[in-house]
């Protein structure tokens, strides 16, 4: 085992590129890459095992999931990155993680008020009786999402990678071995909240074994004082975020309270192939990118525009090809990978490949606008996505559209959107490197 890992690491020094940020954007990616092999590898079986109303279940809960992780920390996590010494970053995490566990402890009141009353609505009925799963998922994600960023503080990528590959080991594991045993949704909801509490407690393994004694000198009279120090974050932050992942949620609600489970199912599919794949690469290297702008943001605001842009082009290369090919092929492909049921979500995938890419391009530089402190152009930008959304998805239903017309106006909105906020990026860093010309002609001046 020993000369198994020792020829492995000799491999990725020899295969992975050697500057700072391509390196660890690889490492990332790889580890990214890794885990998203197995869970396509799976696809094909588990459309099999399990019906399209079963991964529509999966998804209204994925939503759920989403909306209430992106706020379980408060967002204090971003700032994990921001303080020059490392006690302060540590308690930072400690105030981020305690954050999540007070969001879990809510989560479980809710569960236990919904249990005796049913009061979620219609689009949320597929969970009856699944909804226990939901605090366990919102814990291993909430840790997950806080201890990722300190990874990323401390450069350590290859844990990033290696949790996420046990993540999605454990979740595939789990949903295969239910899925054979169990009838419904049962084994891809149990697989979900296994696989999150996977990746954070191998997180939390690797973090007492390196920084016990900083865990051990957390204060909470200091977590109060940086909970104040950073309150911008769960102030102004946290809303953007819920606003914007909002957006993300609400197709797959809209489409369970329109069109049933089965739609939406269809519609988790073409996420599961086209989305999450697309996400998870662009949020590994803007991961890498986040770290990395936090610190050129004023010490050296042109090498941030070489590596905007530079990671920008790098995006289009990648995604292209495989943009162009699912336009093409996607429902012969569906229906011959998952089966004939789902032919119709490779209908799906062709009204919303375009978006995917663009989303795919603009999913690494999206922090861009927060780390520059432009929250303000960043909430008003999440906020108009939502209505846009909205309108998007609710008009054309009311006109008596079905769910194809829905999605490619969806798809179509959303473009352009992404397109936007990729050129507020663009002009926020050309905005701080005249500031910093500026700084520097005043400085040779005197």
């Amino acid at each position: 085992m020993k000369n198994m890992q020792e020829t492995l690491r000799h491999l990725l020094n020899r295969w992975l590129p050697r500057g700072g940020f391509a390196r660890s954007v690889s490492i990332l990616v790889s580890g990214t890459a890794l885990a998203q092999v197995i869970a396509t590898a799976a696809s094909p079986i588990l459309t099999r095992i399990y019906k399209p109303a079963d991964f529509g279940a999966l998804q209204v809960f994925n939503s759920l999931v989403l909306l209430i992780v992106i706020a379980a920390s408060g967002r204090y996590e971003l700032a994990i990155l921001l303080p020059e010494d490392e006690q302060s970053s540590i308690d930072i995490l400690g105030l981020a993680i305690l954050c999540v566990f007070l969001t879990t402890m809510i989560t479980v009141a809710i569960v236990i008020i919904c249990h005796f009353h049913w009061m979620l609505p219609a689009s949320m009925s597929v969970l009856r009786g699944y909804l226990w799963l939901l605090p366990l998922s919102v814990l291993g994600g909430g840790l997950y999402q806080a201890l990722s960023y300190w990874a990323m503080r401390q450069n350590d990528y290859s844990q990033i990678a290696k949790s996420k590959f046990t993540q999605a080991g454990s979740q595939v594991a789990t949903q295969l071995g239910v899925g054979f045993v169990a009838h419904g949704p049962l084994g891809l909801l149990v697989g979900d909240s296994i696989g999150r509490m996977a990746g954070s407690g191998r997180f939390f393994r690797d973090l007492w074994r390196s920084s016990s004694d900083s865990l051990y000198a957390i204060r909470f009279s200091r977590m109060i004082k940086l909970a104040r120090r950073y309150r911008d974050y769960p102030l102004i932050s946290m809303w953007g975020a819920l606003i914007n992942l909002s957006g993300l949620a609400l197709p797959s609600l809209f489409l369970a309270e329109y069109f049933g489970a089965q739609g939406t199912g269809w519609f988790a599919l073409v996420y599961r192939v086209l989305g999450v794949p697309s996400a998870l690469i662009g949020l590994s290297i803007s991961q890498v990118y986040a770290s990395e702008a936090a610190k050129l943001s004023r010490s050296n605001p042109n090498r941030l525009m070489y590596i905007f842009l530079k990671t920008t082009r790098r995006m289009i290369y990648l995604g292209l090809a495989p943009c162009i090919v699912f336009m093409i092929i996607s429902p012969w492909a569906f229906q011959l990978i998952f089966g004939q049921p789902w032919r119709e979500a490779g209908v799906y995938a062709r009204y919303l490949t375009l978006m995917f890419f663009t989303g795919f391009i603009n999913s690494p530089v999206q922090w861009t606008l927060v780390i520059l402190e432009r929250q303000r152009a960043q909430f008003t930008w999440d906020i108009s996505k939502l209505a846009i959304t909205i309108f998007t998805m609710t008009v054309p239903h009311y006109m008596g559209y079905g769910p194809r017309v829905v999605l490619l106006s969806f798809g179509s909105a959303m473009t352009v959107m992404y397109v936007i906020h990729w050129t507020q990026s663009y002009f926020a860093i050309g905005h701080r490197v005249k500031l910093a010309e500026v700084e520097l002609a005043k400085t040779k001046a005197v």
